[in-house]
């Protein structure tokens, strides 16, 4: 018998940290990013359907872009309350986007009556601080025109500002997993965070189903 579960997934981070590129990546399977940043007004909710592997069941996840704006703080424990999974993101070439997830955290949890609320720390923008190849087709041979245009791409690159090591210890001290992603077309792991959120909800309703029925 086929089961759809409903999740409420808060999207939390800084402003401009690529919160709603990473959300529309998603829901629109790659093809939708905004080209101009624009101010998310309170909150946005997109409906993503992910369907669990290995079984007949689909987890609708209920998507909620939340505003890393100041002049929405207000309203924030309220639009925040009953969330199940939090994907929490920040710009891997801004330190200051790392440091205020701490505060989001706080905020959220704190709206859940102190519940500790699983989800994924997302070090967000990756194109701006990977790594190029001066041989990119990978044959061997390094072309003048391989040359100038890693060197170009290099020009493009950012430091990244929170080492690797660091933001797991941090993600992990506070019951969350890590993962790095890139919304910028065609997109980098993007999916990763979401369907982790799906698959962990529907491993909890598993466990409570499973608890409900020895309990019987």
């Amino acid at each position: 018998m086929s089961v759809t579960l409903r999740a409420k997934v808060a999207v939390l981070g800084d402003r401009a940290v690529g919160k709603t590129a990473l959300t529309q990546m998603f829901q629109s399977k790659g093809k939708l990013f905004p080209k101009n940043y624009k101010l998310t007004g309170g909150m946005d909710v997109v409906v993503a359907p992910v369907p669990i592997e290995g079984t007949k069941a689909t987890v609708e996840l209920y998507v909620c872009d939340v505003s890393g704006h100041e002049m929405f703080g207000d309203m924030l424990p309220q639009l925040l309350e009953n969330v199940n999974l939090v994907i929490l993101v920040y710009d891997q070439s801004s330190r200051e986007s790392f440091e205020a997830c701490a505060a989001s955290l706080r905020v959220l949890n704190s709206s859940n009556k102190g519940k500790t609320i699983q989800g994924v720390l997302v070090g967000n923008k990756h194109d701006l601080v990977g790594q190029v190849s001066y041989d990119a087709d990978g044959d061997g041979e390094v072309t003048a025109k391989e040359v100038a245009a890693a060197n170009e791409k290099l020009g493009k690159l950012r430091q990244r500002e929170v080492s690797l090591v660091e933001a797991k210890q941090w993600a992990e001290s506070r019951h969350l997993v890590f993962m790095e992603t890139s919304a910028l077309p065609p997109g980098t792991a993007i999916d990763a965070p979401f369907k982790w959120c799906a698959k962990t909800f529907h491993t909890a309703y598993e466990e409570r189903l499973e608890q409900l029925t020895k309990a019987a």
